[in-house]
């Protein structure tokens, strides 16, 4: 995982995106994962598993259900992988990163602006 967050940090950089103080936080201390969504973001900064969501998000043609992304991502649909993908889903939704037009169905978040999304690039 924290090779992930280090992933993460040198997209940033790369990118000239400002690296939250959450990501760089020493042994795993308040460790943010999932940064928030601002602009110029792509979803390349987030973990593999998020970033499968977002991009199953994003390739739908309309909002989904935790229970239809599950056997997406390879995880078999029991009770457990459904409502863990669920809890993703709704961090997702708390960053910025998807919206909850209806509850328990998820969509790609429109920001100002956005002529299109451009995360999932």
């Amino acid at each position: 995982m924290l090779a992930e967050l280090s992933a993460a940090e040198d997209v940033l950089e790369a990118r000239n995106v400002p690296v939250p103080r959450e990501a760089s936080a020493p042994h795993g201390i308040g460790v943010m994962v999932v940064p928030p969504w601002r602009e110029g973001l792509l979803a390349e900064v987030l973990p593999d598993v998020y970033r499968d969501i977002v991009e199953i998000v994003a390739d739908a043609p309309g909002p989904l259900q935790a229970k239809q992304i599950v056997p997406q991502i390879g995880l078999e649909a029991t009770t457990a992988k459904i409502e863990g993908t669920r809890a993703k889903l709704k961090r997702l939704v708390e960053r910025g990163w998807l919206a909850e037009g209806t509850p328990g169905r998820f969509t790609l978040a429109r920001h100002d602006g956005d002529s299109g999304w451009a995360n999932s690039r």
